[in-house]
């Protein structure tokens, strides 16, 4: 899976960056933040993995599709622009200024208001950082309504692009409440968010949008939807793991940032639940500060073993993975054998990956 993840990124970078700096020269060239914005929108981009990207050609492949590599390029693009747009806004939010391993793009802005003695360069960091995104989603949109797509089909991909990236919308709004809430959140909350903030559009919308293209039954569009969804939830509950055990270079972002913004994942509500009142005052105080010490994540991640909080909810990740194994095996039955092994192989990757 790793291989062909690498395979399809490559293609997708080759779009992007002719869909930036060629195709749409002449509108940035006639801004004078125009180049700047599409520079940095392409690095950004670039140092994705690009996944998203990559499930279009797989949900395409799935069915067979034969038909010119020109939409599913360009549709693979879309969903990195997408992800880009979500990205940047997301990190102006939870005032996260790394990603990928570089400045969050509002944290770029912010030191170039800096350099350059701007007033209030915070603000005008996030200001910029908002458009740059804005930007990053209109042209996701002018890249599916091209001359290469059918009208018809043009309007359903529009359609489920915009209904499903409108889920994210509504999910972060979620998040960003849970984030200030002072209780607990129910489990089936959380994992909702999972579903709809990280698994229907990192999943479902790309194998869908692929597989609609390649003129599949309806029904299994559905059903890849659904498998999307128990995917995202696999994979979100792996990057909570990652982001408190992981490492800020590998993951390309800082460890334990999920604490800082007290973000409400699994392992904070069974910490919670289970920590003595003693460790619970003092978890207290680390969730939600703006910038937890090295020692405090250390404490965090020491109550996570000691109360059992990381079994469990590895207990609960291998149950949805179970679950969504299954779903590939038996939902759709007149998949080709070689595309159940793909998804299954998905599965198995976001299952074990480390970063």
């Amino acid at each position: 899976m790793i291989d062909y993840l690498l395979r399809q990124k490559e293609r997708i970078s080759r779009s992007l960056d002719e869909y930036l700096r060629v195709e749409l020269r002449e509108l940035f060239e006639s801004h004078p933040f125009g180049t700047d914005a599409a520079t940095r929108l392409y690095d950004f981009s670039s140092r994705g993995k690009m996944i998203r990207g990559a499930l279009v050609y797989l949900g395409a492949e799935l069915y067979g599709y034969q038909g010119s590599d020109k939409p599913t390029t360009r549709l693979a693009a879309v969903m990195e622009l997408l992800q880009s747009f979500l990205l940047i806004h997301d990190d102006i939010m939870d005032g996260d200024t790394l990603r990928r391993g570089a400045p969050s793009v509002f944290a770029q802005y912010e030191r170039l208001g800096i350099d350059r003695s701007l007033a209030e360069p915070r603000h005008f960091g996030e200001a910029m950082g908002i458009c740059a995104g804005d930007v990053a989603i209109f042209l996701a949109t002018g890249l599916v309504a091209h001359d290469d797509v059918p009208v018809a089909l043009e309007r359903r991909l529009l359609r489920l692009i915009s209904t499903e990236i409108a889920r994210v919308g509504l999910a972060q709004m979620s998040d960003v409440y849970h984030g200030v809430y002072p209780e607990q959140v129910a489990e089936s909350e959380i994992i909702d968010l999972y579903r709809y903030k990280t698994g229907r559009y990192t999943f479902s919308l790309p194998l869908m949008c692929g597989a609609t293209i390649s003129a599949a039954p309806e029904r299994d569009i559905e059903t890849l939807g659904r498998i999307g969804e128990g995917l995202g939830v696999v994979f979100q509950i792996k990057d909570d793991y990652i982001g408190l055990f992981g490492q800020t270079a590998a993951i390309g972002k800082k460890v334990g940032s999920d604490v800082a913004a007290d973000k409400k994942t699994l392992y904070r509500t069974y910490l919670f639940e289970r920590a003595s009142a003693s460790d619970r005052d003092h978890l207290a105080t680390v969730f939600g500060a703006s910038e937890p010490s090295p020692e405090d994540i250390a404490f965090v991640t020491r109550c996570m073993h000691l109360y059992r909080v990381v079994d469990d909810v590895e207990n609960v990740l291998q149950n949805y993975a179970d679950e969504t194994r299954q779903s590939i095996r038996n939902d759709i039955p007149d998949m080709p054998e070689n595309g159940r092994e793909m998804l299954e192989q998905l599965l198995e990757y976001n299952l074990n990956r480390e970063a």
